[in-house]
């Protein structure tokens, strides 16, 4: 038995060293990841695949055994609609899994039948139907199809996706449900190339993640798969019903009921193969107990392959999933006739729910949002609703629908919380959803100068001029009155104590610049206060833009690590003086964003650091206010003058402190002494930091002066 063990181990890790190489299917992979936690998995996987395969029947092969039903739930993890596949494209994937299960696909002619690749006689079909479930685990009435807005989880996806704790979607009873989610994009495990899915085998139990996770352009063929075979989703159900690759072992020459795939009528096959060449024949051993009794192809047509021409199972390999689904406690209630009644599977398609979403729901005044119908089974009707407000003045349909369209476009003009509502009818039975304030219109800030030192705040949640997203639901932007710049208030987020990295964001309402010249620049500048917990603490800050109320976020700022803060504080910190705050100046707001519905958000990322702050946030174009201090004649006013990086290339900052405020001029002179570039800011008493794009200068040295009156600081930096 130690020998056996031994080889079923060198099969899993040859197995998992393919899956990283060739970025297909990641199956191996996550076994072996269920093996370093759980050694004798790898002897239940042996023993459970050697009792199916020594139970093989020569005289019945291929034969069909009592009908299976699988009912199935699909989780479909997306990001604001990009990825939520249509139910088109679910029934397409389920249709083409039936059809490969149960040898109905049309390409079965393509199997070969030669003498040297006698495929087609042996090949087997499952008497088995993978559905829809129709009644939830809560007894409620379902469509089988999860849809869950997640952009976080749905990019890189691995099993985080799977829990709603994070975001996601929870796995229904896998002794009750069969749970397929689908996302964007996998994550490959540090290989190159894409996943297009991965399965966990049934002989680990009925754990909370065992299911399937798929591409979603792999899933069915029509929609986002239109380029796919739809053949992915039936390679993977062969894992999670048991079957492992057809090249699992190599060239075994042992006996084929006990190692290799554990299908003796699938030929030893010593590598995957990508191609479809019917003289493919990477093998010439014969096995022990081979049912050929002399050396034939490789089997290309097998799902279990890695090529186009995938189409069909072996009946070895029907016979062990049979095994399994007969052996496996829940697997056997998962297909049992029980079972199927229990997941109303073959109920009748009448309307039991009403259901819409739509991927937008903060929005500024005058956006449109399309509202996507999901009720649940066939409406022919459907009555939408809108409230508070009147239509036509709060709010109107728009490109050519109206409150009878199955999937209406909505105008919203005057800000504020809507909710909207639906009801369906099939013609003969009626069901409404009502979602209270599922829609928010942000209010208009107006337009310059913009001022927030949030002075009037008590707290964000759920305040419409701030949003805050916290997507780990832990330590968020909130308001303080512990520390502040100017006022008593300013913003913290309690990053001292959160565990691993984390990412939180604040985000503005939306403000109106369209009335600004576009010669006329502008700057945004903002104080924050900051210190790291320890020296090798790797934080960011960034700043993003937008123009079109967050449909794209535009980065214009960057700063971490020690551009942030080089100071450290073992214990929870707050600013005691305004000596602990940095005035940043960002002056690349640019012609394109003077729109009305211009928007700004501050993104921190956590590495397990200190507290941050953030105060006195200013929007100004042109001249500086009138109520800065002038006359200022002391010759220190400006110190602590630090250029990087040095040599610059598409940014310099130019970091110096202020004994007091007012406005400083930072020129770009060439060697001569010629002014090339000019910016303006409103330099605040204290560090402060501005960011001067340097990528329409040519490579060379110049100088950058900071003038104040007649105060000035001149120091040399290059370019490269």
């Amino acid at each position: 038995m130690k020998k056996t063990l031994i080889l079923c181990l060198v099969f899993l890790t040859a197995g998992a060293s393919f899956a990283q190489q060739n970025n297909w299917c990641m199956t191996d992979v996550m076994l072996q990841r269920q093996i370093d936690q759980n050694p004798m998995l790898a002897e239940i996987l042996h023993q459970n695949r050697m009792q199916a395969a020594t139970q093989q029947d020569a005289s019945n092969l291929g034969a069909k055994m009592t009908q299976l039903t699988i009912p199935c739930v699909v989780h479909i993890i997306h990001d604001n609609g990009f990825g939520n596949i249509s139910d088109a494209q679910i029934y397409s994937g389920l249709q083409i899994l039936n059809e490969g299960y149960n040898r109905l696909n049309p390409d079965t002619v393509n199997t070969r039948s030669s003498s040297d690749a006698p495929f087609a006689q042996i090949a087997g079909a499952m008497n088995i139907d993978f559905k829809l479930a129709k009644i939830d685990p809560n007894g409620n009435c379902t469509n089988g199809i999860v849809r869950v807005n997640a952009p976080n989880l749905t990019y890189d996806a691995g099993d985080e996706c799977k829990y709603s704790v994070n975001g996601g979607s929870d796995g229904w009873p896998p002794n009750k449900y069969f749970n397929i989610w689908v996302v964007n994009s996998i994550n490959s495990a540090g290989a190159t190339g894409t996943i297009a899915g991965y399965a966990y085998y049934p002989d680990g139990g009925p754990s909370d993640f065992y299911g399937i996770l798929m591409d979603d352009d792999y899933f069915g063929s029509i929609g986002t798969a239109s380029s796919s075979d739809g053949d992915v989703l039936t390679h993977e159900m062969g894992h999670a019903l048991g079957l492992p690759h057809i090249f699992s072992d190599g060239c075994q020459t042992g006996d084929c009921f006990s190692e290799g795939d554990y299908s003796c009528d699938t030929p030893p096959q010593l590598e995957p193969n990508w191609g479809c060449s019917p003289t493919w024949n990477s093998c010439t051993n014969v096995p022990l107990n081979d049912p050929y009794g002399f050396d034939v192809m490789d089997q290309i047509e097998n799902y279990m392959s890695y090529n186009s021409c995938q189409n069909m199972f072996s009946a070895d390999q029907v016979n062990l999933m049979e095994n399994n689904c007969a052996n496996i406690p829940f697997l056997t209630n998962l297909t049992s006739a029980a079972n199927a009644i229990a997941t109303g599977v073959n109920n009748p398609d009448v309307l039991c729910a009403a259901a819409f979403d739509c991927y937008k729901r903060v929005l500024c005044t005058g956006s449109e949002v399309e509202f996507l119908d999901f009720s649940h089974m066939n409406p022919i009707g459907w009555t939408w609703s809108v409230s508070p407000g009147a239509e036509g003045i709060d709010y109107t349909f728009v490109n050519g629908t109206d409150a009878s369209s199955q999937n209406p476009t909505i105008q919203f003009i005057t800000s504020g919380f809507y909710a909207i509502g639906l009801t369906a009818t099939d013609g003969q039975n009626s069901n409404t959803e009502v979602k209270q304030n599922y829609i928010q219109v942000l209010p208009q800030n107006g337009g310059l100068p913009y001022y927030e030192g949030f002075e009037l705040y008590t707290g964000l949640t759920p305040d419409d001029y701030w949003l805050i997203d916290n997507p780990e639901n832990n330590a968020q932007f909130n308001i303080t009155q512990n520390a502040s710049y100017t006022g008593n208030k300013s913003i913290r987020l309690i990053n001292f104590g959160q565990n691993g990295q984390n990412t939180d964001e604040l985000i503005s309402s939306q403000v109106d610049l369209s009335g600004v010249d576009p010669n006329t620049s502008i700057t945004l500048s903002f104080r924050y206060a900051y210190r790291k917990r320890l020296a090798n603490n790797d934080e960011w800050l960034k700043v993003f833009l937008t123009k079109d109320c967050a449909e794209n976020w535009v980065q214009r700022k960057t700063l971490h690590g020690n551009a942030l803060s080089p100071f450290t504080a073992g214990l929870s910190w707050a600013p005691s003086s305004q000596e602990d705050w940095t005035t940043v100046h960002m002056t690349n707001v640019t012609p394109s964003f003077y729109v009305p519905n211009f928007r700004f958000k501050f993104e921190f990322e956590s590495d397990e650091g200190n507290n941050f702050y953030l105060d006195d946030i200013n929007i100004y174009a042109g001249a500086p206010s009138d109520d800065l201090v002038n006359g200022i004649e002391e010759a220190e006013v400006i110190s602590a003058l630090s250029l990087y990086p040095n040599p610059a290339d598409e940014e310099l900052t130019v970091e110096f402190r202020m004994n007091v405020s007012q406005q400083a001029d930072i020129s770009i002179m060439d060697l001569s002494g010629k002014q090339l570039q000019r910016t303006r800011v409103l330099a605040s008493e204290g560090s402060n930091k501005v960011f001067i794009g340097t990528s329409e200068l040519s490579s060379g040295f110049y100088l950058i002066k900071i003038s104040i009156g007649d105060i000035q600081r001149i120091a040399q930096i290059a370019i490269q």
